[in-house]
């Protein structure tokens, strides 16, 4: 794997993995439990990360088997990467993309787990087998930033497991006052 996006690879299993740590001791009912109506439980964020990271792996798994399609990134690929780490850092809520909003009403931490460590073996796979040649180009498209090369596309799964994770807390101390 190339240096640079092993570096973002492994910080980015390292969150996943504290994560889910500090989810263990959180029993079913309250991992599940909706804050209000229409808002994700703790369980439903976990199940939407990883639902995130299926759609992102399936993307690139397309975008690298029609290579002569590619567009090298850009400068406007840069900034626009560079405004969406800036509104996932903001703390201001979005609303996400009808392809990545359906999450269960019911989340098993043990299922999520289990289906995400597979997940991440096949983006530590998919990374991995990007050949040089390819870092430069656009692999993903954001619904609303566009096309990200995978460096900023790995940035952008960090930033997005980084805004949901301020969730989680925020209801993790919610639910167990």
């Amino acid at each position: 794997m190339n240096p640079k996006l092993e570096v973002k690879y492994l910080y980015l299993e390292k969150s996943r993995n504290k994560l889910l740590n500090d989810l263990l001791g959180i029993d079913d009912t309250l991992l599940n439990t909706c804050p209000a109506e229409g808002k994700w439980s703790i369980g439903q964020i976990a199940a939407h990360l990883l639902q995130v990271e299926q759609l992102t792996i399936g993307y690139i798994q397309n975008k690298l088997s029609k290579e002569e399609e590619l567009h090298t990134s850009s400068i406007k690929n840069m900034v626009s990467s560079v405004m969406l780490k800036v509104a996932l850092n903001s703390g201001m809520k979005f609303k996400a993309p009808k392809v990545a909003a359906s999450v269960p009403d019911v989340v098993s931490l043990d299922k999520v787990r289990a289906q995400w460590d597979e997940t991440r073996y096949k983006l530590e796979d998919l990374l991995t087998e990007i050949p040089p040649a390819m870092l430069d180009k656009c692999l993903f498209r954001h619904p609303y930033a566009g096309m990200l090369n995978a460096s900023q596309t790995l940035t952008f799964l960090q930033d997005h497991f980084n805004h949901h994770l301020h969730q989680v807390n925020h209801l993790k101390q919610q639910l167990t006052k």
